[in-house]
């Protein structure tokens, strides 16, 4: 398509206006009033842009609309320039026409466009658009595109809690009872959206140091004992391992030659105490140390250990919790073995709790029909490296929140039967070291806290009573009894 320069965008109508346009028709006939230069690149050295001659061509259009053109001369000179000038453009159609440009289509009308004849159109230009183009009075102005409505804000989601955290619980190898306790605890909480996981290790407070250290658990259970004996190791260990609940006393078995009658027969004998850094380990040395009895301890275990005392290599074997460990499956069958009795005495009643091994607990090593006298040790569940005000604690704390709301899932048949003895807003005070709760745990039990129940107090009072009166069950077991009273009193209402 032939390059196009604008030189004008002006013309005459028949009422004498001069307009401005985008598009450039002449509606005069033959084309007289619409007078003006027109230039094309192609076709002459250079544009007609003189200034003299858009002056000569203004000033007859307008000296005709006075009525006062002057004949003579300038006319015909005015004249002459219009047929020179129309002829040269009669001449550029027919050059232009002889080579059609691709996609256009030629106007069927005369059309100018800034002062150049217009020959082609692209072929989308319909009749419709020049007619209307022609017959518009003016340049149409702009609609003003109208904003857009004003959109809803979307609502803002509803605040969610935050999510529980992945943990981890540790429980002693050979402590059987809290390995039960802690697969019971992963396995609930999973069920209930809390993802978690049982690992076995070491609960000792040189173990738990190190799982700390290393972030391998976020929770454990472990022997009272392990707590205070931590408190040697870290003075801070009361703000750090918070305990979230008190769990049941765990029996400790002393398993010796039916030769040794008290475990004051065991002075100076080598005792095997389990794992060095187990649950096992570090109560029985408290227990000994507790009742004065200095004894050689060895760590091994415990299948170890039961071989050791048959061949007489071991004076006693002390487990805790093994209630149902296999290695006691035949042992004992020749009768030579039984559970050394632990009797009660005031310097055990402020850690220990009052325990019996019957028959049937031990039929190799408990006569039938009868019990043998013991102790039980205290058992917590804690939460890890958890001090307050931090965010590990807080997260612990959901979680802790979670095992409170499905405690009673604990109670199935099907788990371990410790849960069945838990109260849970027991006191978690630690004998010789004031301990903390978890924040989440106390948080929970403050919420749930109801009003003081009078005949509950006085059944608990008479109870403790009793049980100091006549010399049997202590006091302790008072506040278990007290607590499956409430349990059972709720689930009534």
């Amino acid at each position: 398509m032939p390059s196009w320069r604008p030189l004008s965008t002006r013309r005459t109508l028949p009422d004498d206006r001069m307009v401005s346009e985008s598009r450039f028709f002449c509606h005069s006939q033959e084309g007289k009033g619409c007078l003006d230069e027109v230039a094309f690149p192609r076709q002459f050295p250079a544009p007609m842009t003189s200034g003299d001659v858009r002056a000569g061509a203004r000033i007859i259009e307008r000296e005709a609309a006075k009525g006062t053109l002057r004949k003579g001369p300038q006319l015909f000179e005015a004249c002459a320039l219009a047929v020179v000038t129309a002829s040269f453009l009669f001449i550029s159609q027919e050059d232009a026409a002889a080579q059609a440009p691709s996609g256009m289509v030629r106007y069927n009308h005369p059309v100018y466009h800034n002062g150049r004849r217009l020959l082609w159109h692209g072929a989308w230009r319909g009749r419709l658009s020049h007619e209307t183009a022609r017959t518009a009075p003016a340049r149409a102005a702009i609609a003003e595109k109208s904003a857009p409505p004003p959109q809803p804000s979307p609502a803002k989601p509803a605040p969610q809690s935050d999510p529980v955290k992945p943990f981890s619980i540790l429980a002693d190898a050979d402590d059987l009872a809290a390995s039960r306790m802690a697969k019971d605890f992963a396995e609930i909480l999973n069920a209930k959206g809390a993802a978690g996981r049982a690992i076995v290790g070491p609960t000792s407070p040189t173990g738990i140091s190190k799982v700390m250290r290393t972030d391998l658990a976020d929770f454990a259970i472990v022997p009272f004992d392990t707590l205070t004996a931590g408190v040697k190791y870290g003075p801070d260990w009361p703000q750090r391992v918070p305990i979230v609940a008190r769990l049941a006393p765990e029996t400790i078995e002393i398993i010796a030659a039916k030769d040794v009658r008290s475990i004051g027969d065991l002075q100076g004998k080598i005792v095997s105490f389990g794992d060095p850094d187990g649950a096992t380990g570090v109560s029985a040395r408290l227990l000994f140390s507790r009742l004065g009895v200095t004894v050689n301890p060895t760590y091994e275990p415990l299948t170890e250990a039961l071989d050791a005392l048959s061949a007489g290599k071991r004076g006693a074997v002390v487990v805790l919790g093994a209630q149902e460990a296999h290695a006691f499956g035949a042992f004992g069958a020749d009768g030579r073995y039984h559970v050394v009795p632990v009797s009660w005495s005031p310097e055990l009643e402020q850690v220990y709790a009052p325990a019996r091994v019957a028959a049937a607990d031990r039929p190799n090593l408990v006569a039938a029909n009868d019990s043998v006298e013991t102790v039980a040790e205290p058992m917590a569940l804690i939460a890890l490296d958890a001090a307050a005000g931090s965010q590990r604690a807080d997260a612990l704390g959901r979680t802790a929140r979670v095992f409170f709301d499905n405690y009673d899932a604990f109670l199935s048949a099907e788990r371990d039967s410790h849960w069945r003895d838990v109260n849970l807003a027991a006191d978690p005070s630690v004998p010789s070291a004031g301990w903390q709760r978890l924040a989440g745990a106390q948080g929970w039990l403050d919420e749930r806290k109801t009003s003081a129940d009078a005949s509950l107090d006085a059944f608990r009072a008479s109870a403790k009573k009793a049980a100091d009166a006549n010399g049997g069950p202590k006091a302790e077991d008072s506040d278990r009894l007290y607590g499956d009273l409430t349990r059972w009193r709720g689930l009534m209402q």
